[in-house]
């Protein structure tokens, strides 16, 4: 496993053990499990953000944008990504391995942003060095 994702096991034990089913399915070319763990995943993950496990997916979405953990446009692309690892669940629905790339890499990129990049945001925040201020410049008009 690479060091963001033991990172995330270290933060949820669930979410971690999860992931690594998702990664040996994707191992053994178990496409359907994949998904539908992709998508476990992300409700895993929006439940450790605090979301109702309760609601609907798409209640979920919208919680997310509300609460300001995701933009508009991340809402429409976890959409479907559970839109997917639904369809594989109850539609049985076999995604190829390029759409299985695709559901991995939006899941991974959620998951990375949540629960690694934000320490690693912290530190930077707190490295960089602040602008200067700004001089105050006379015009014409000044006396």
């Amino acid at each position: 496993m690479s060091e963001w994702i033991d990172k995330v096991a270290k933060a949820d034990r669930i979410l971690g053990k999860l992931l690594s089913e998702v990664y040996a399915a994707l191992n053994n070319d178990l496409r359907v499990l994949a998904a539908i763990g992709a998508r476990t995943a992300f409700d895993r993950s929006s439940e450790l953000l605090q979301i109702d496990p309760a609601l609907s997916f798409r209640e979920k979405l919208d919680e997310l944008v509300s609460i300001g953990k995701v933009g508009t446009s991340e809402r429409d692309t976890l959409e479907v990504l559970v839109d997917a690892g639904s369809a594989a669940a109850h539609r049985g629905w076999v995604p190829k391995a390029k759409e299985l790339r695709t559901m991995m890499a939006i899941v991974e990129a959620f998951l990375h942003r949540e629960f690694v990049l934000g320490d690693r945001l912290k530190k930077l925040k707190a490295a960089v060095p602040p602008k200067p201020a700004r001089k105050k410049t006379r015009t014409r008009h000044d006396p």
